[in-house]
């Protein structure tokens, strides 16, 4: 893992049994790092990083929860207040941090926010905002995530694919309640199909 995460100083990894690994780094700095720049894969599956609570005894940890870069599109202008965009997220996890311009604003093409999700319940993959007027539709929001790892688009849970489930009976991707789409681009490599471009 060091090797990926390019760590300053070396990350010791001891087993704690029952899948669950201790790391420790040689600073506080490459700590934050790697917690702030997750969610992390090894070999497709996701490492739910947590911080030990209390004494550190691990059959009372929570591994329940993992921050994901979302972000949601197809937002109205008038939901990109910085306010509005903390309410959406919330209905999707616990918001930790905005993405916003240099001036403190939330508009461009799409929401960014940091949001703590509960990877034990469907993934959230439409917001409705709802109009006032009786003749007016819902308006949907589509919300995709960043470094998401695969996913099962039967159920919508992150830890196994849809072959694997029992209700699965070989129907075409297009047949089963969730998208590929879900997996969205992240910022580092907008950037990089950006330059791409430019030459």
């Amino acid at each position: 893992m060091q090797k990926v995460w390019k760590t300053s100083w070396e990350v010791k990894i001891e087993s704690l049994g029952d899948n669950v690994f201790m790391f420790k780094f040689g600073s506080e700095n490459d700590k934050r790092s790697i917690i702030m720049g997750g969610p992390w894969h090894f070999d497709r599956a996701l490492i739910a990083l947590t911080e030990p609570v209390g004494i550190g005894d691990v059959k009372k940890q929570k591994f329940s929860h993992i921050s994901f870069w979302v972000q949601i599109h197809d937002v109205p202008i008038m939901c990109m207040s910085k306010e509005m965009v903390v309410e959406l997220g919330e209905v999707i996890g616990k918001v930790e941090e905005v993405d916003t311009n240099a001036t403190g604003q939330c508009f461009g093409q799409f929401l960014r926010m940091r949001i703590s999700v509960d990877i034990t319940t469907p993934l959230k993959k439409l917001i409705e905002l709802e109009q006032e007027g009786e003749e007016e539709e819902d308006i949907p929001m589509r919300v995709m995530y960043e470094r998401l790892p695969d996913f099962c688009f039967c159920c919508g849970r992150i830890g196994h694919q849809y072959r694997e489930r029992v209700h699965y009976k070989s129907q075409s991707k297009d047949e089963l309640p969730y998208d590929p789409w879900l997996k969205a681009i992240t910022m580092s490599e907008r950037i990089k199909q950006s330059r791409r471009r430019e030459r």
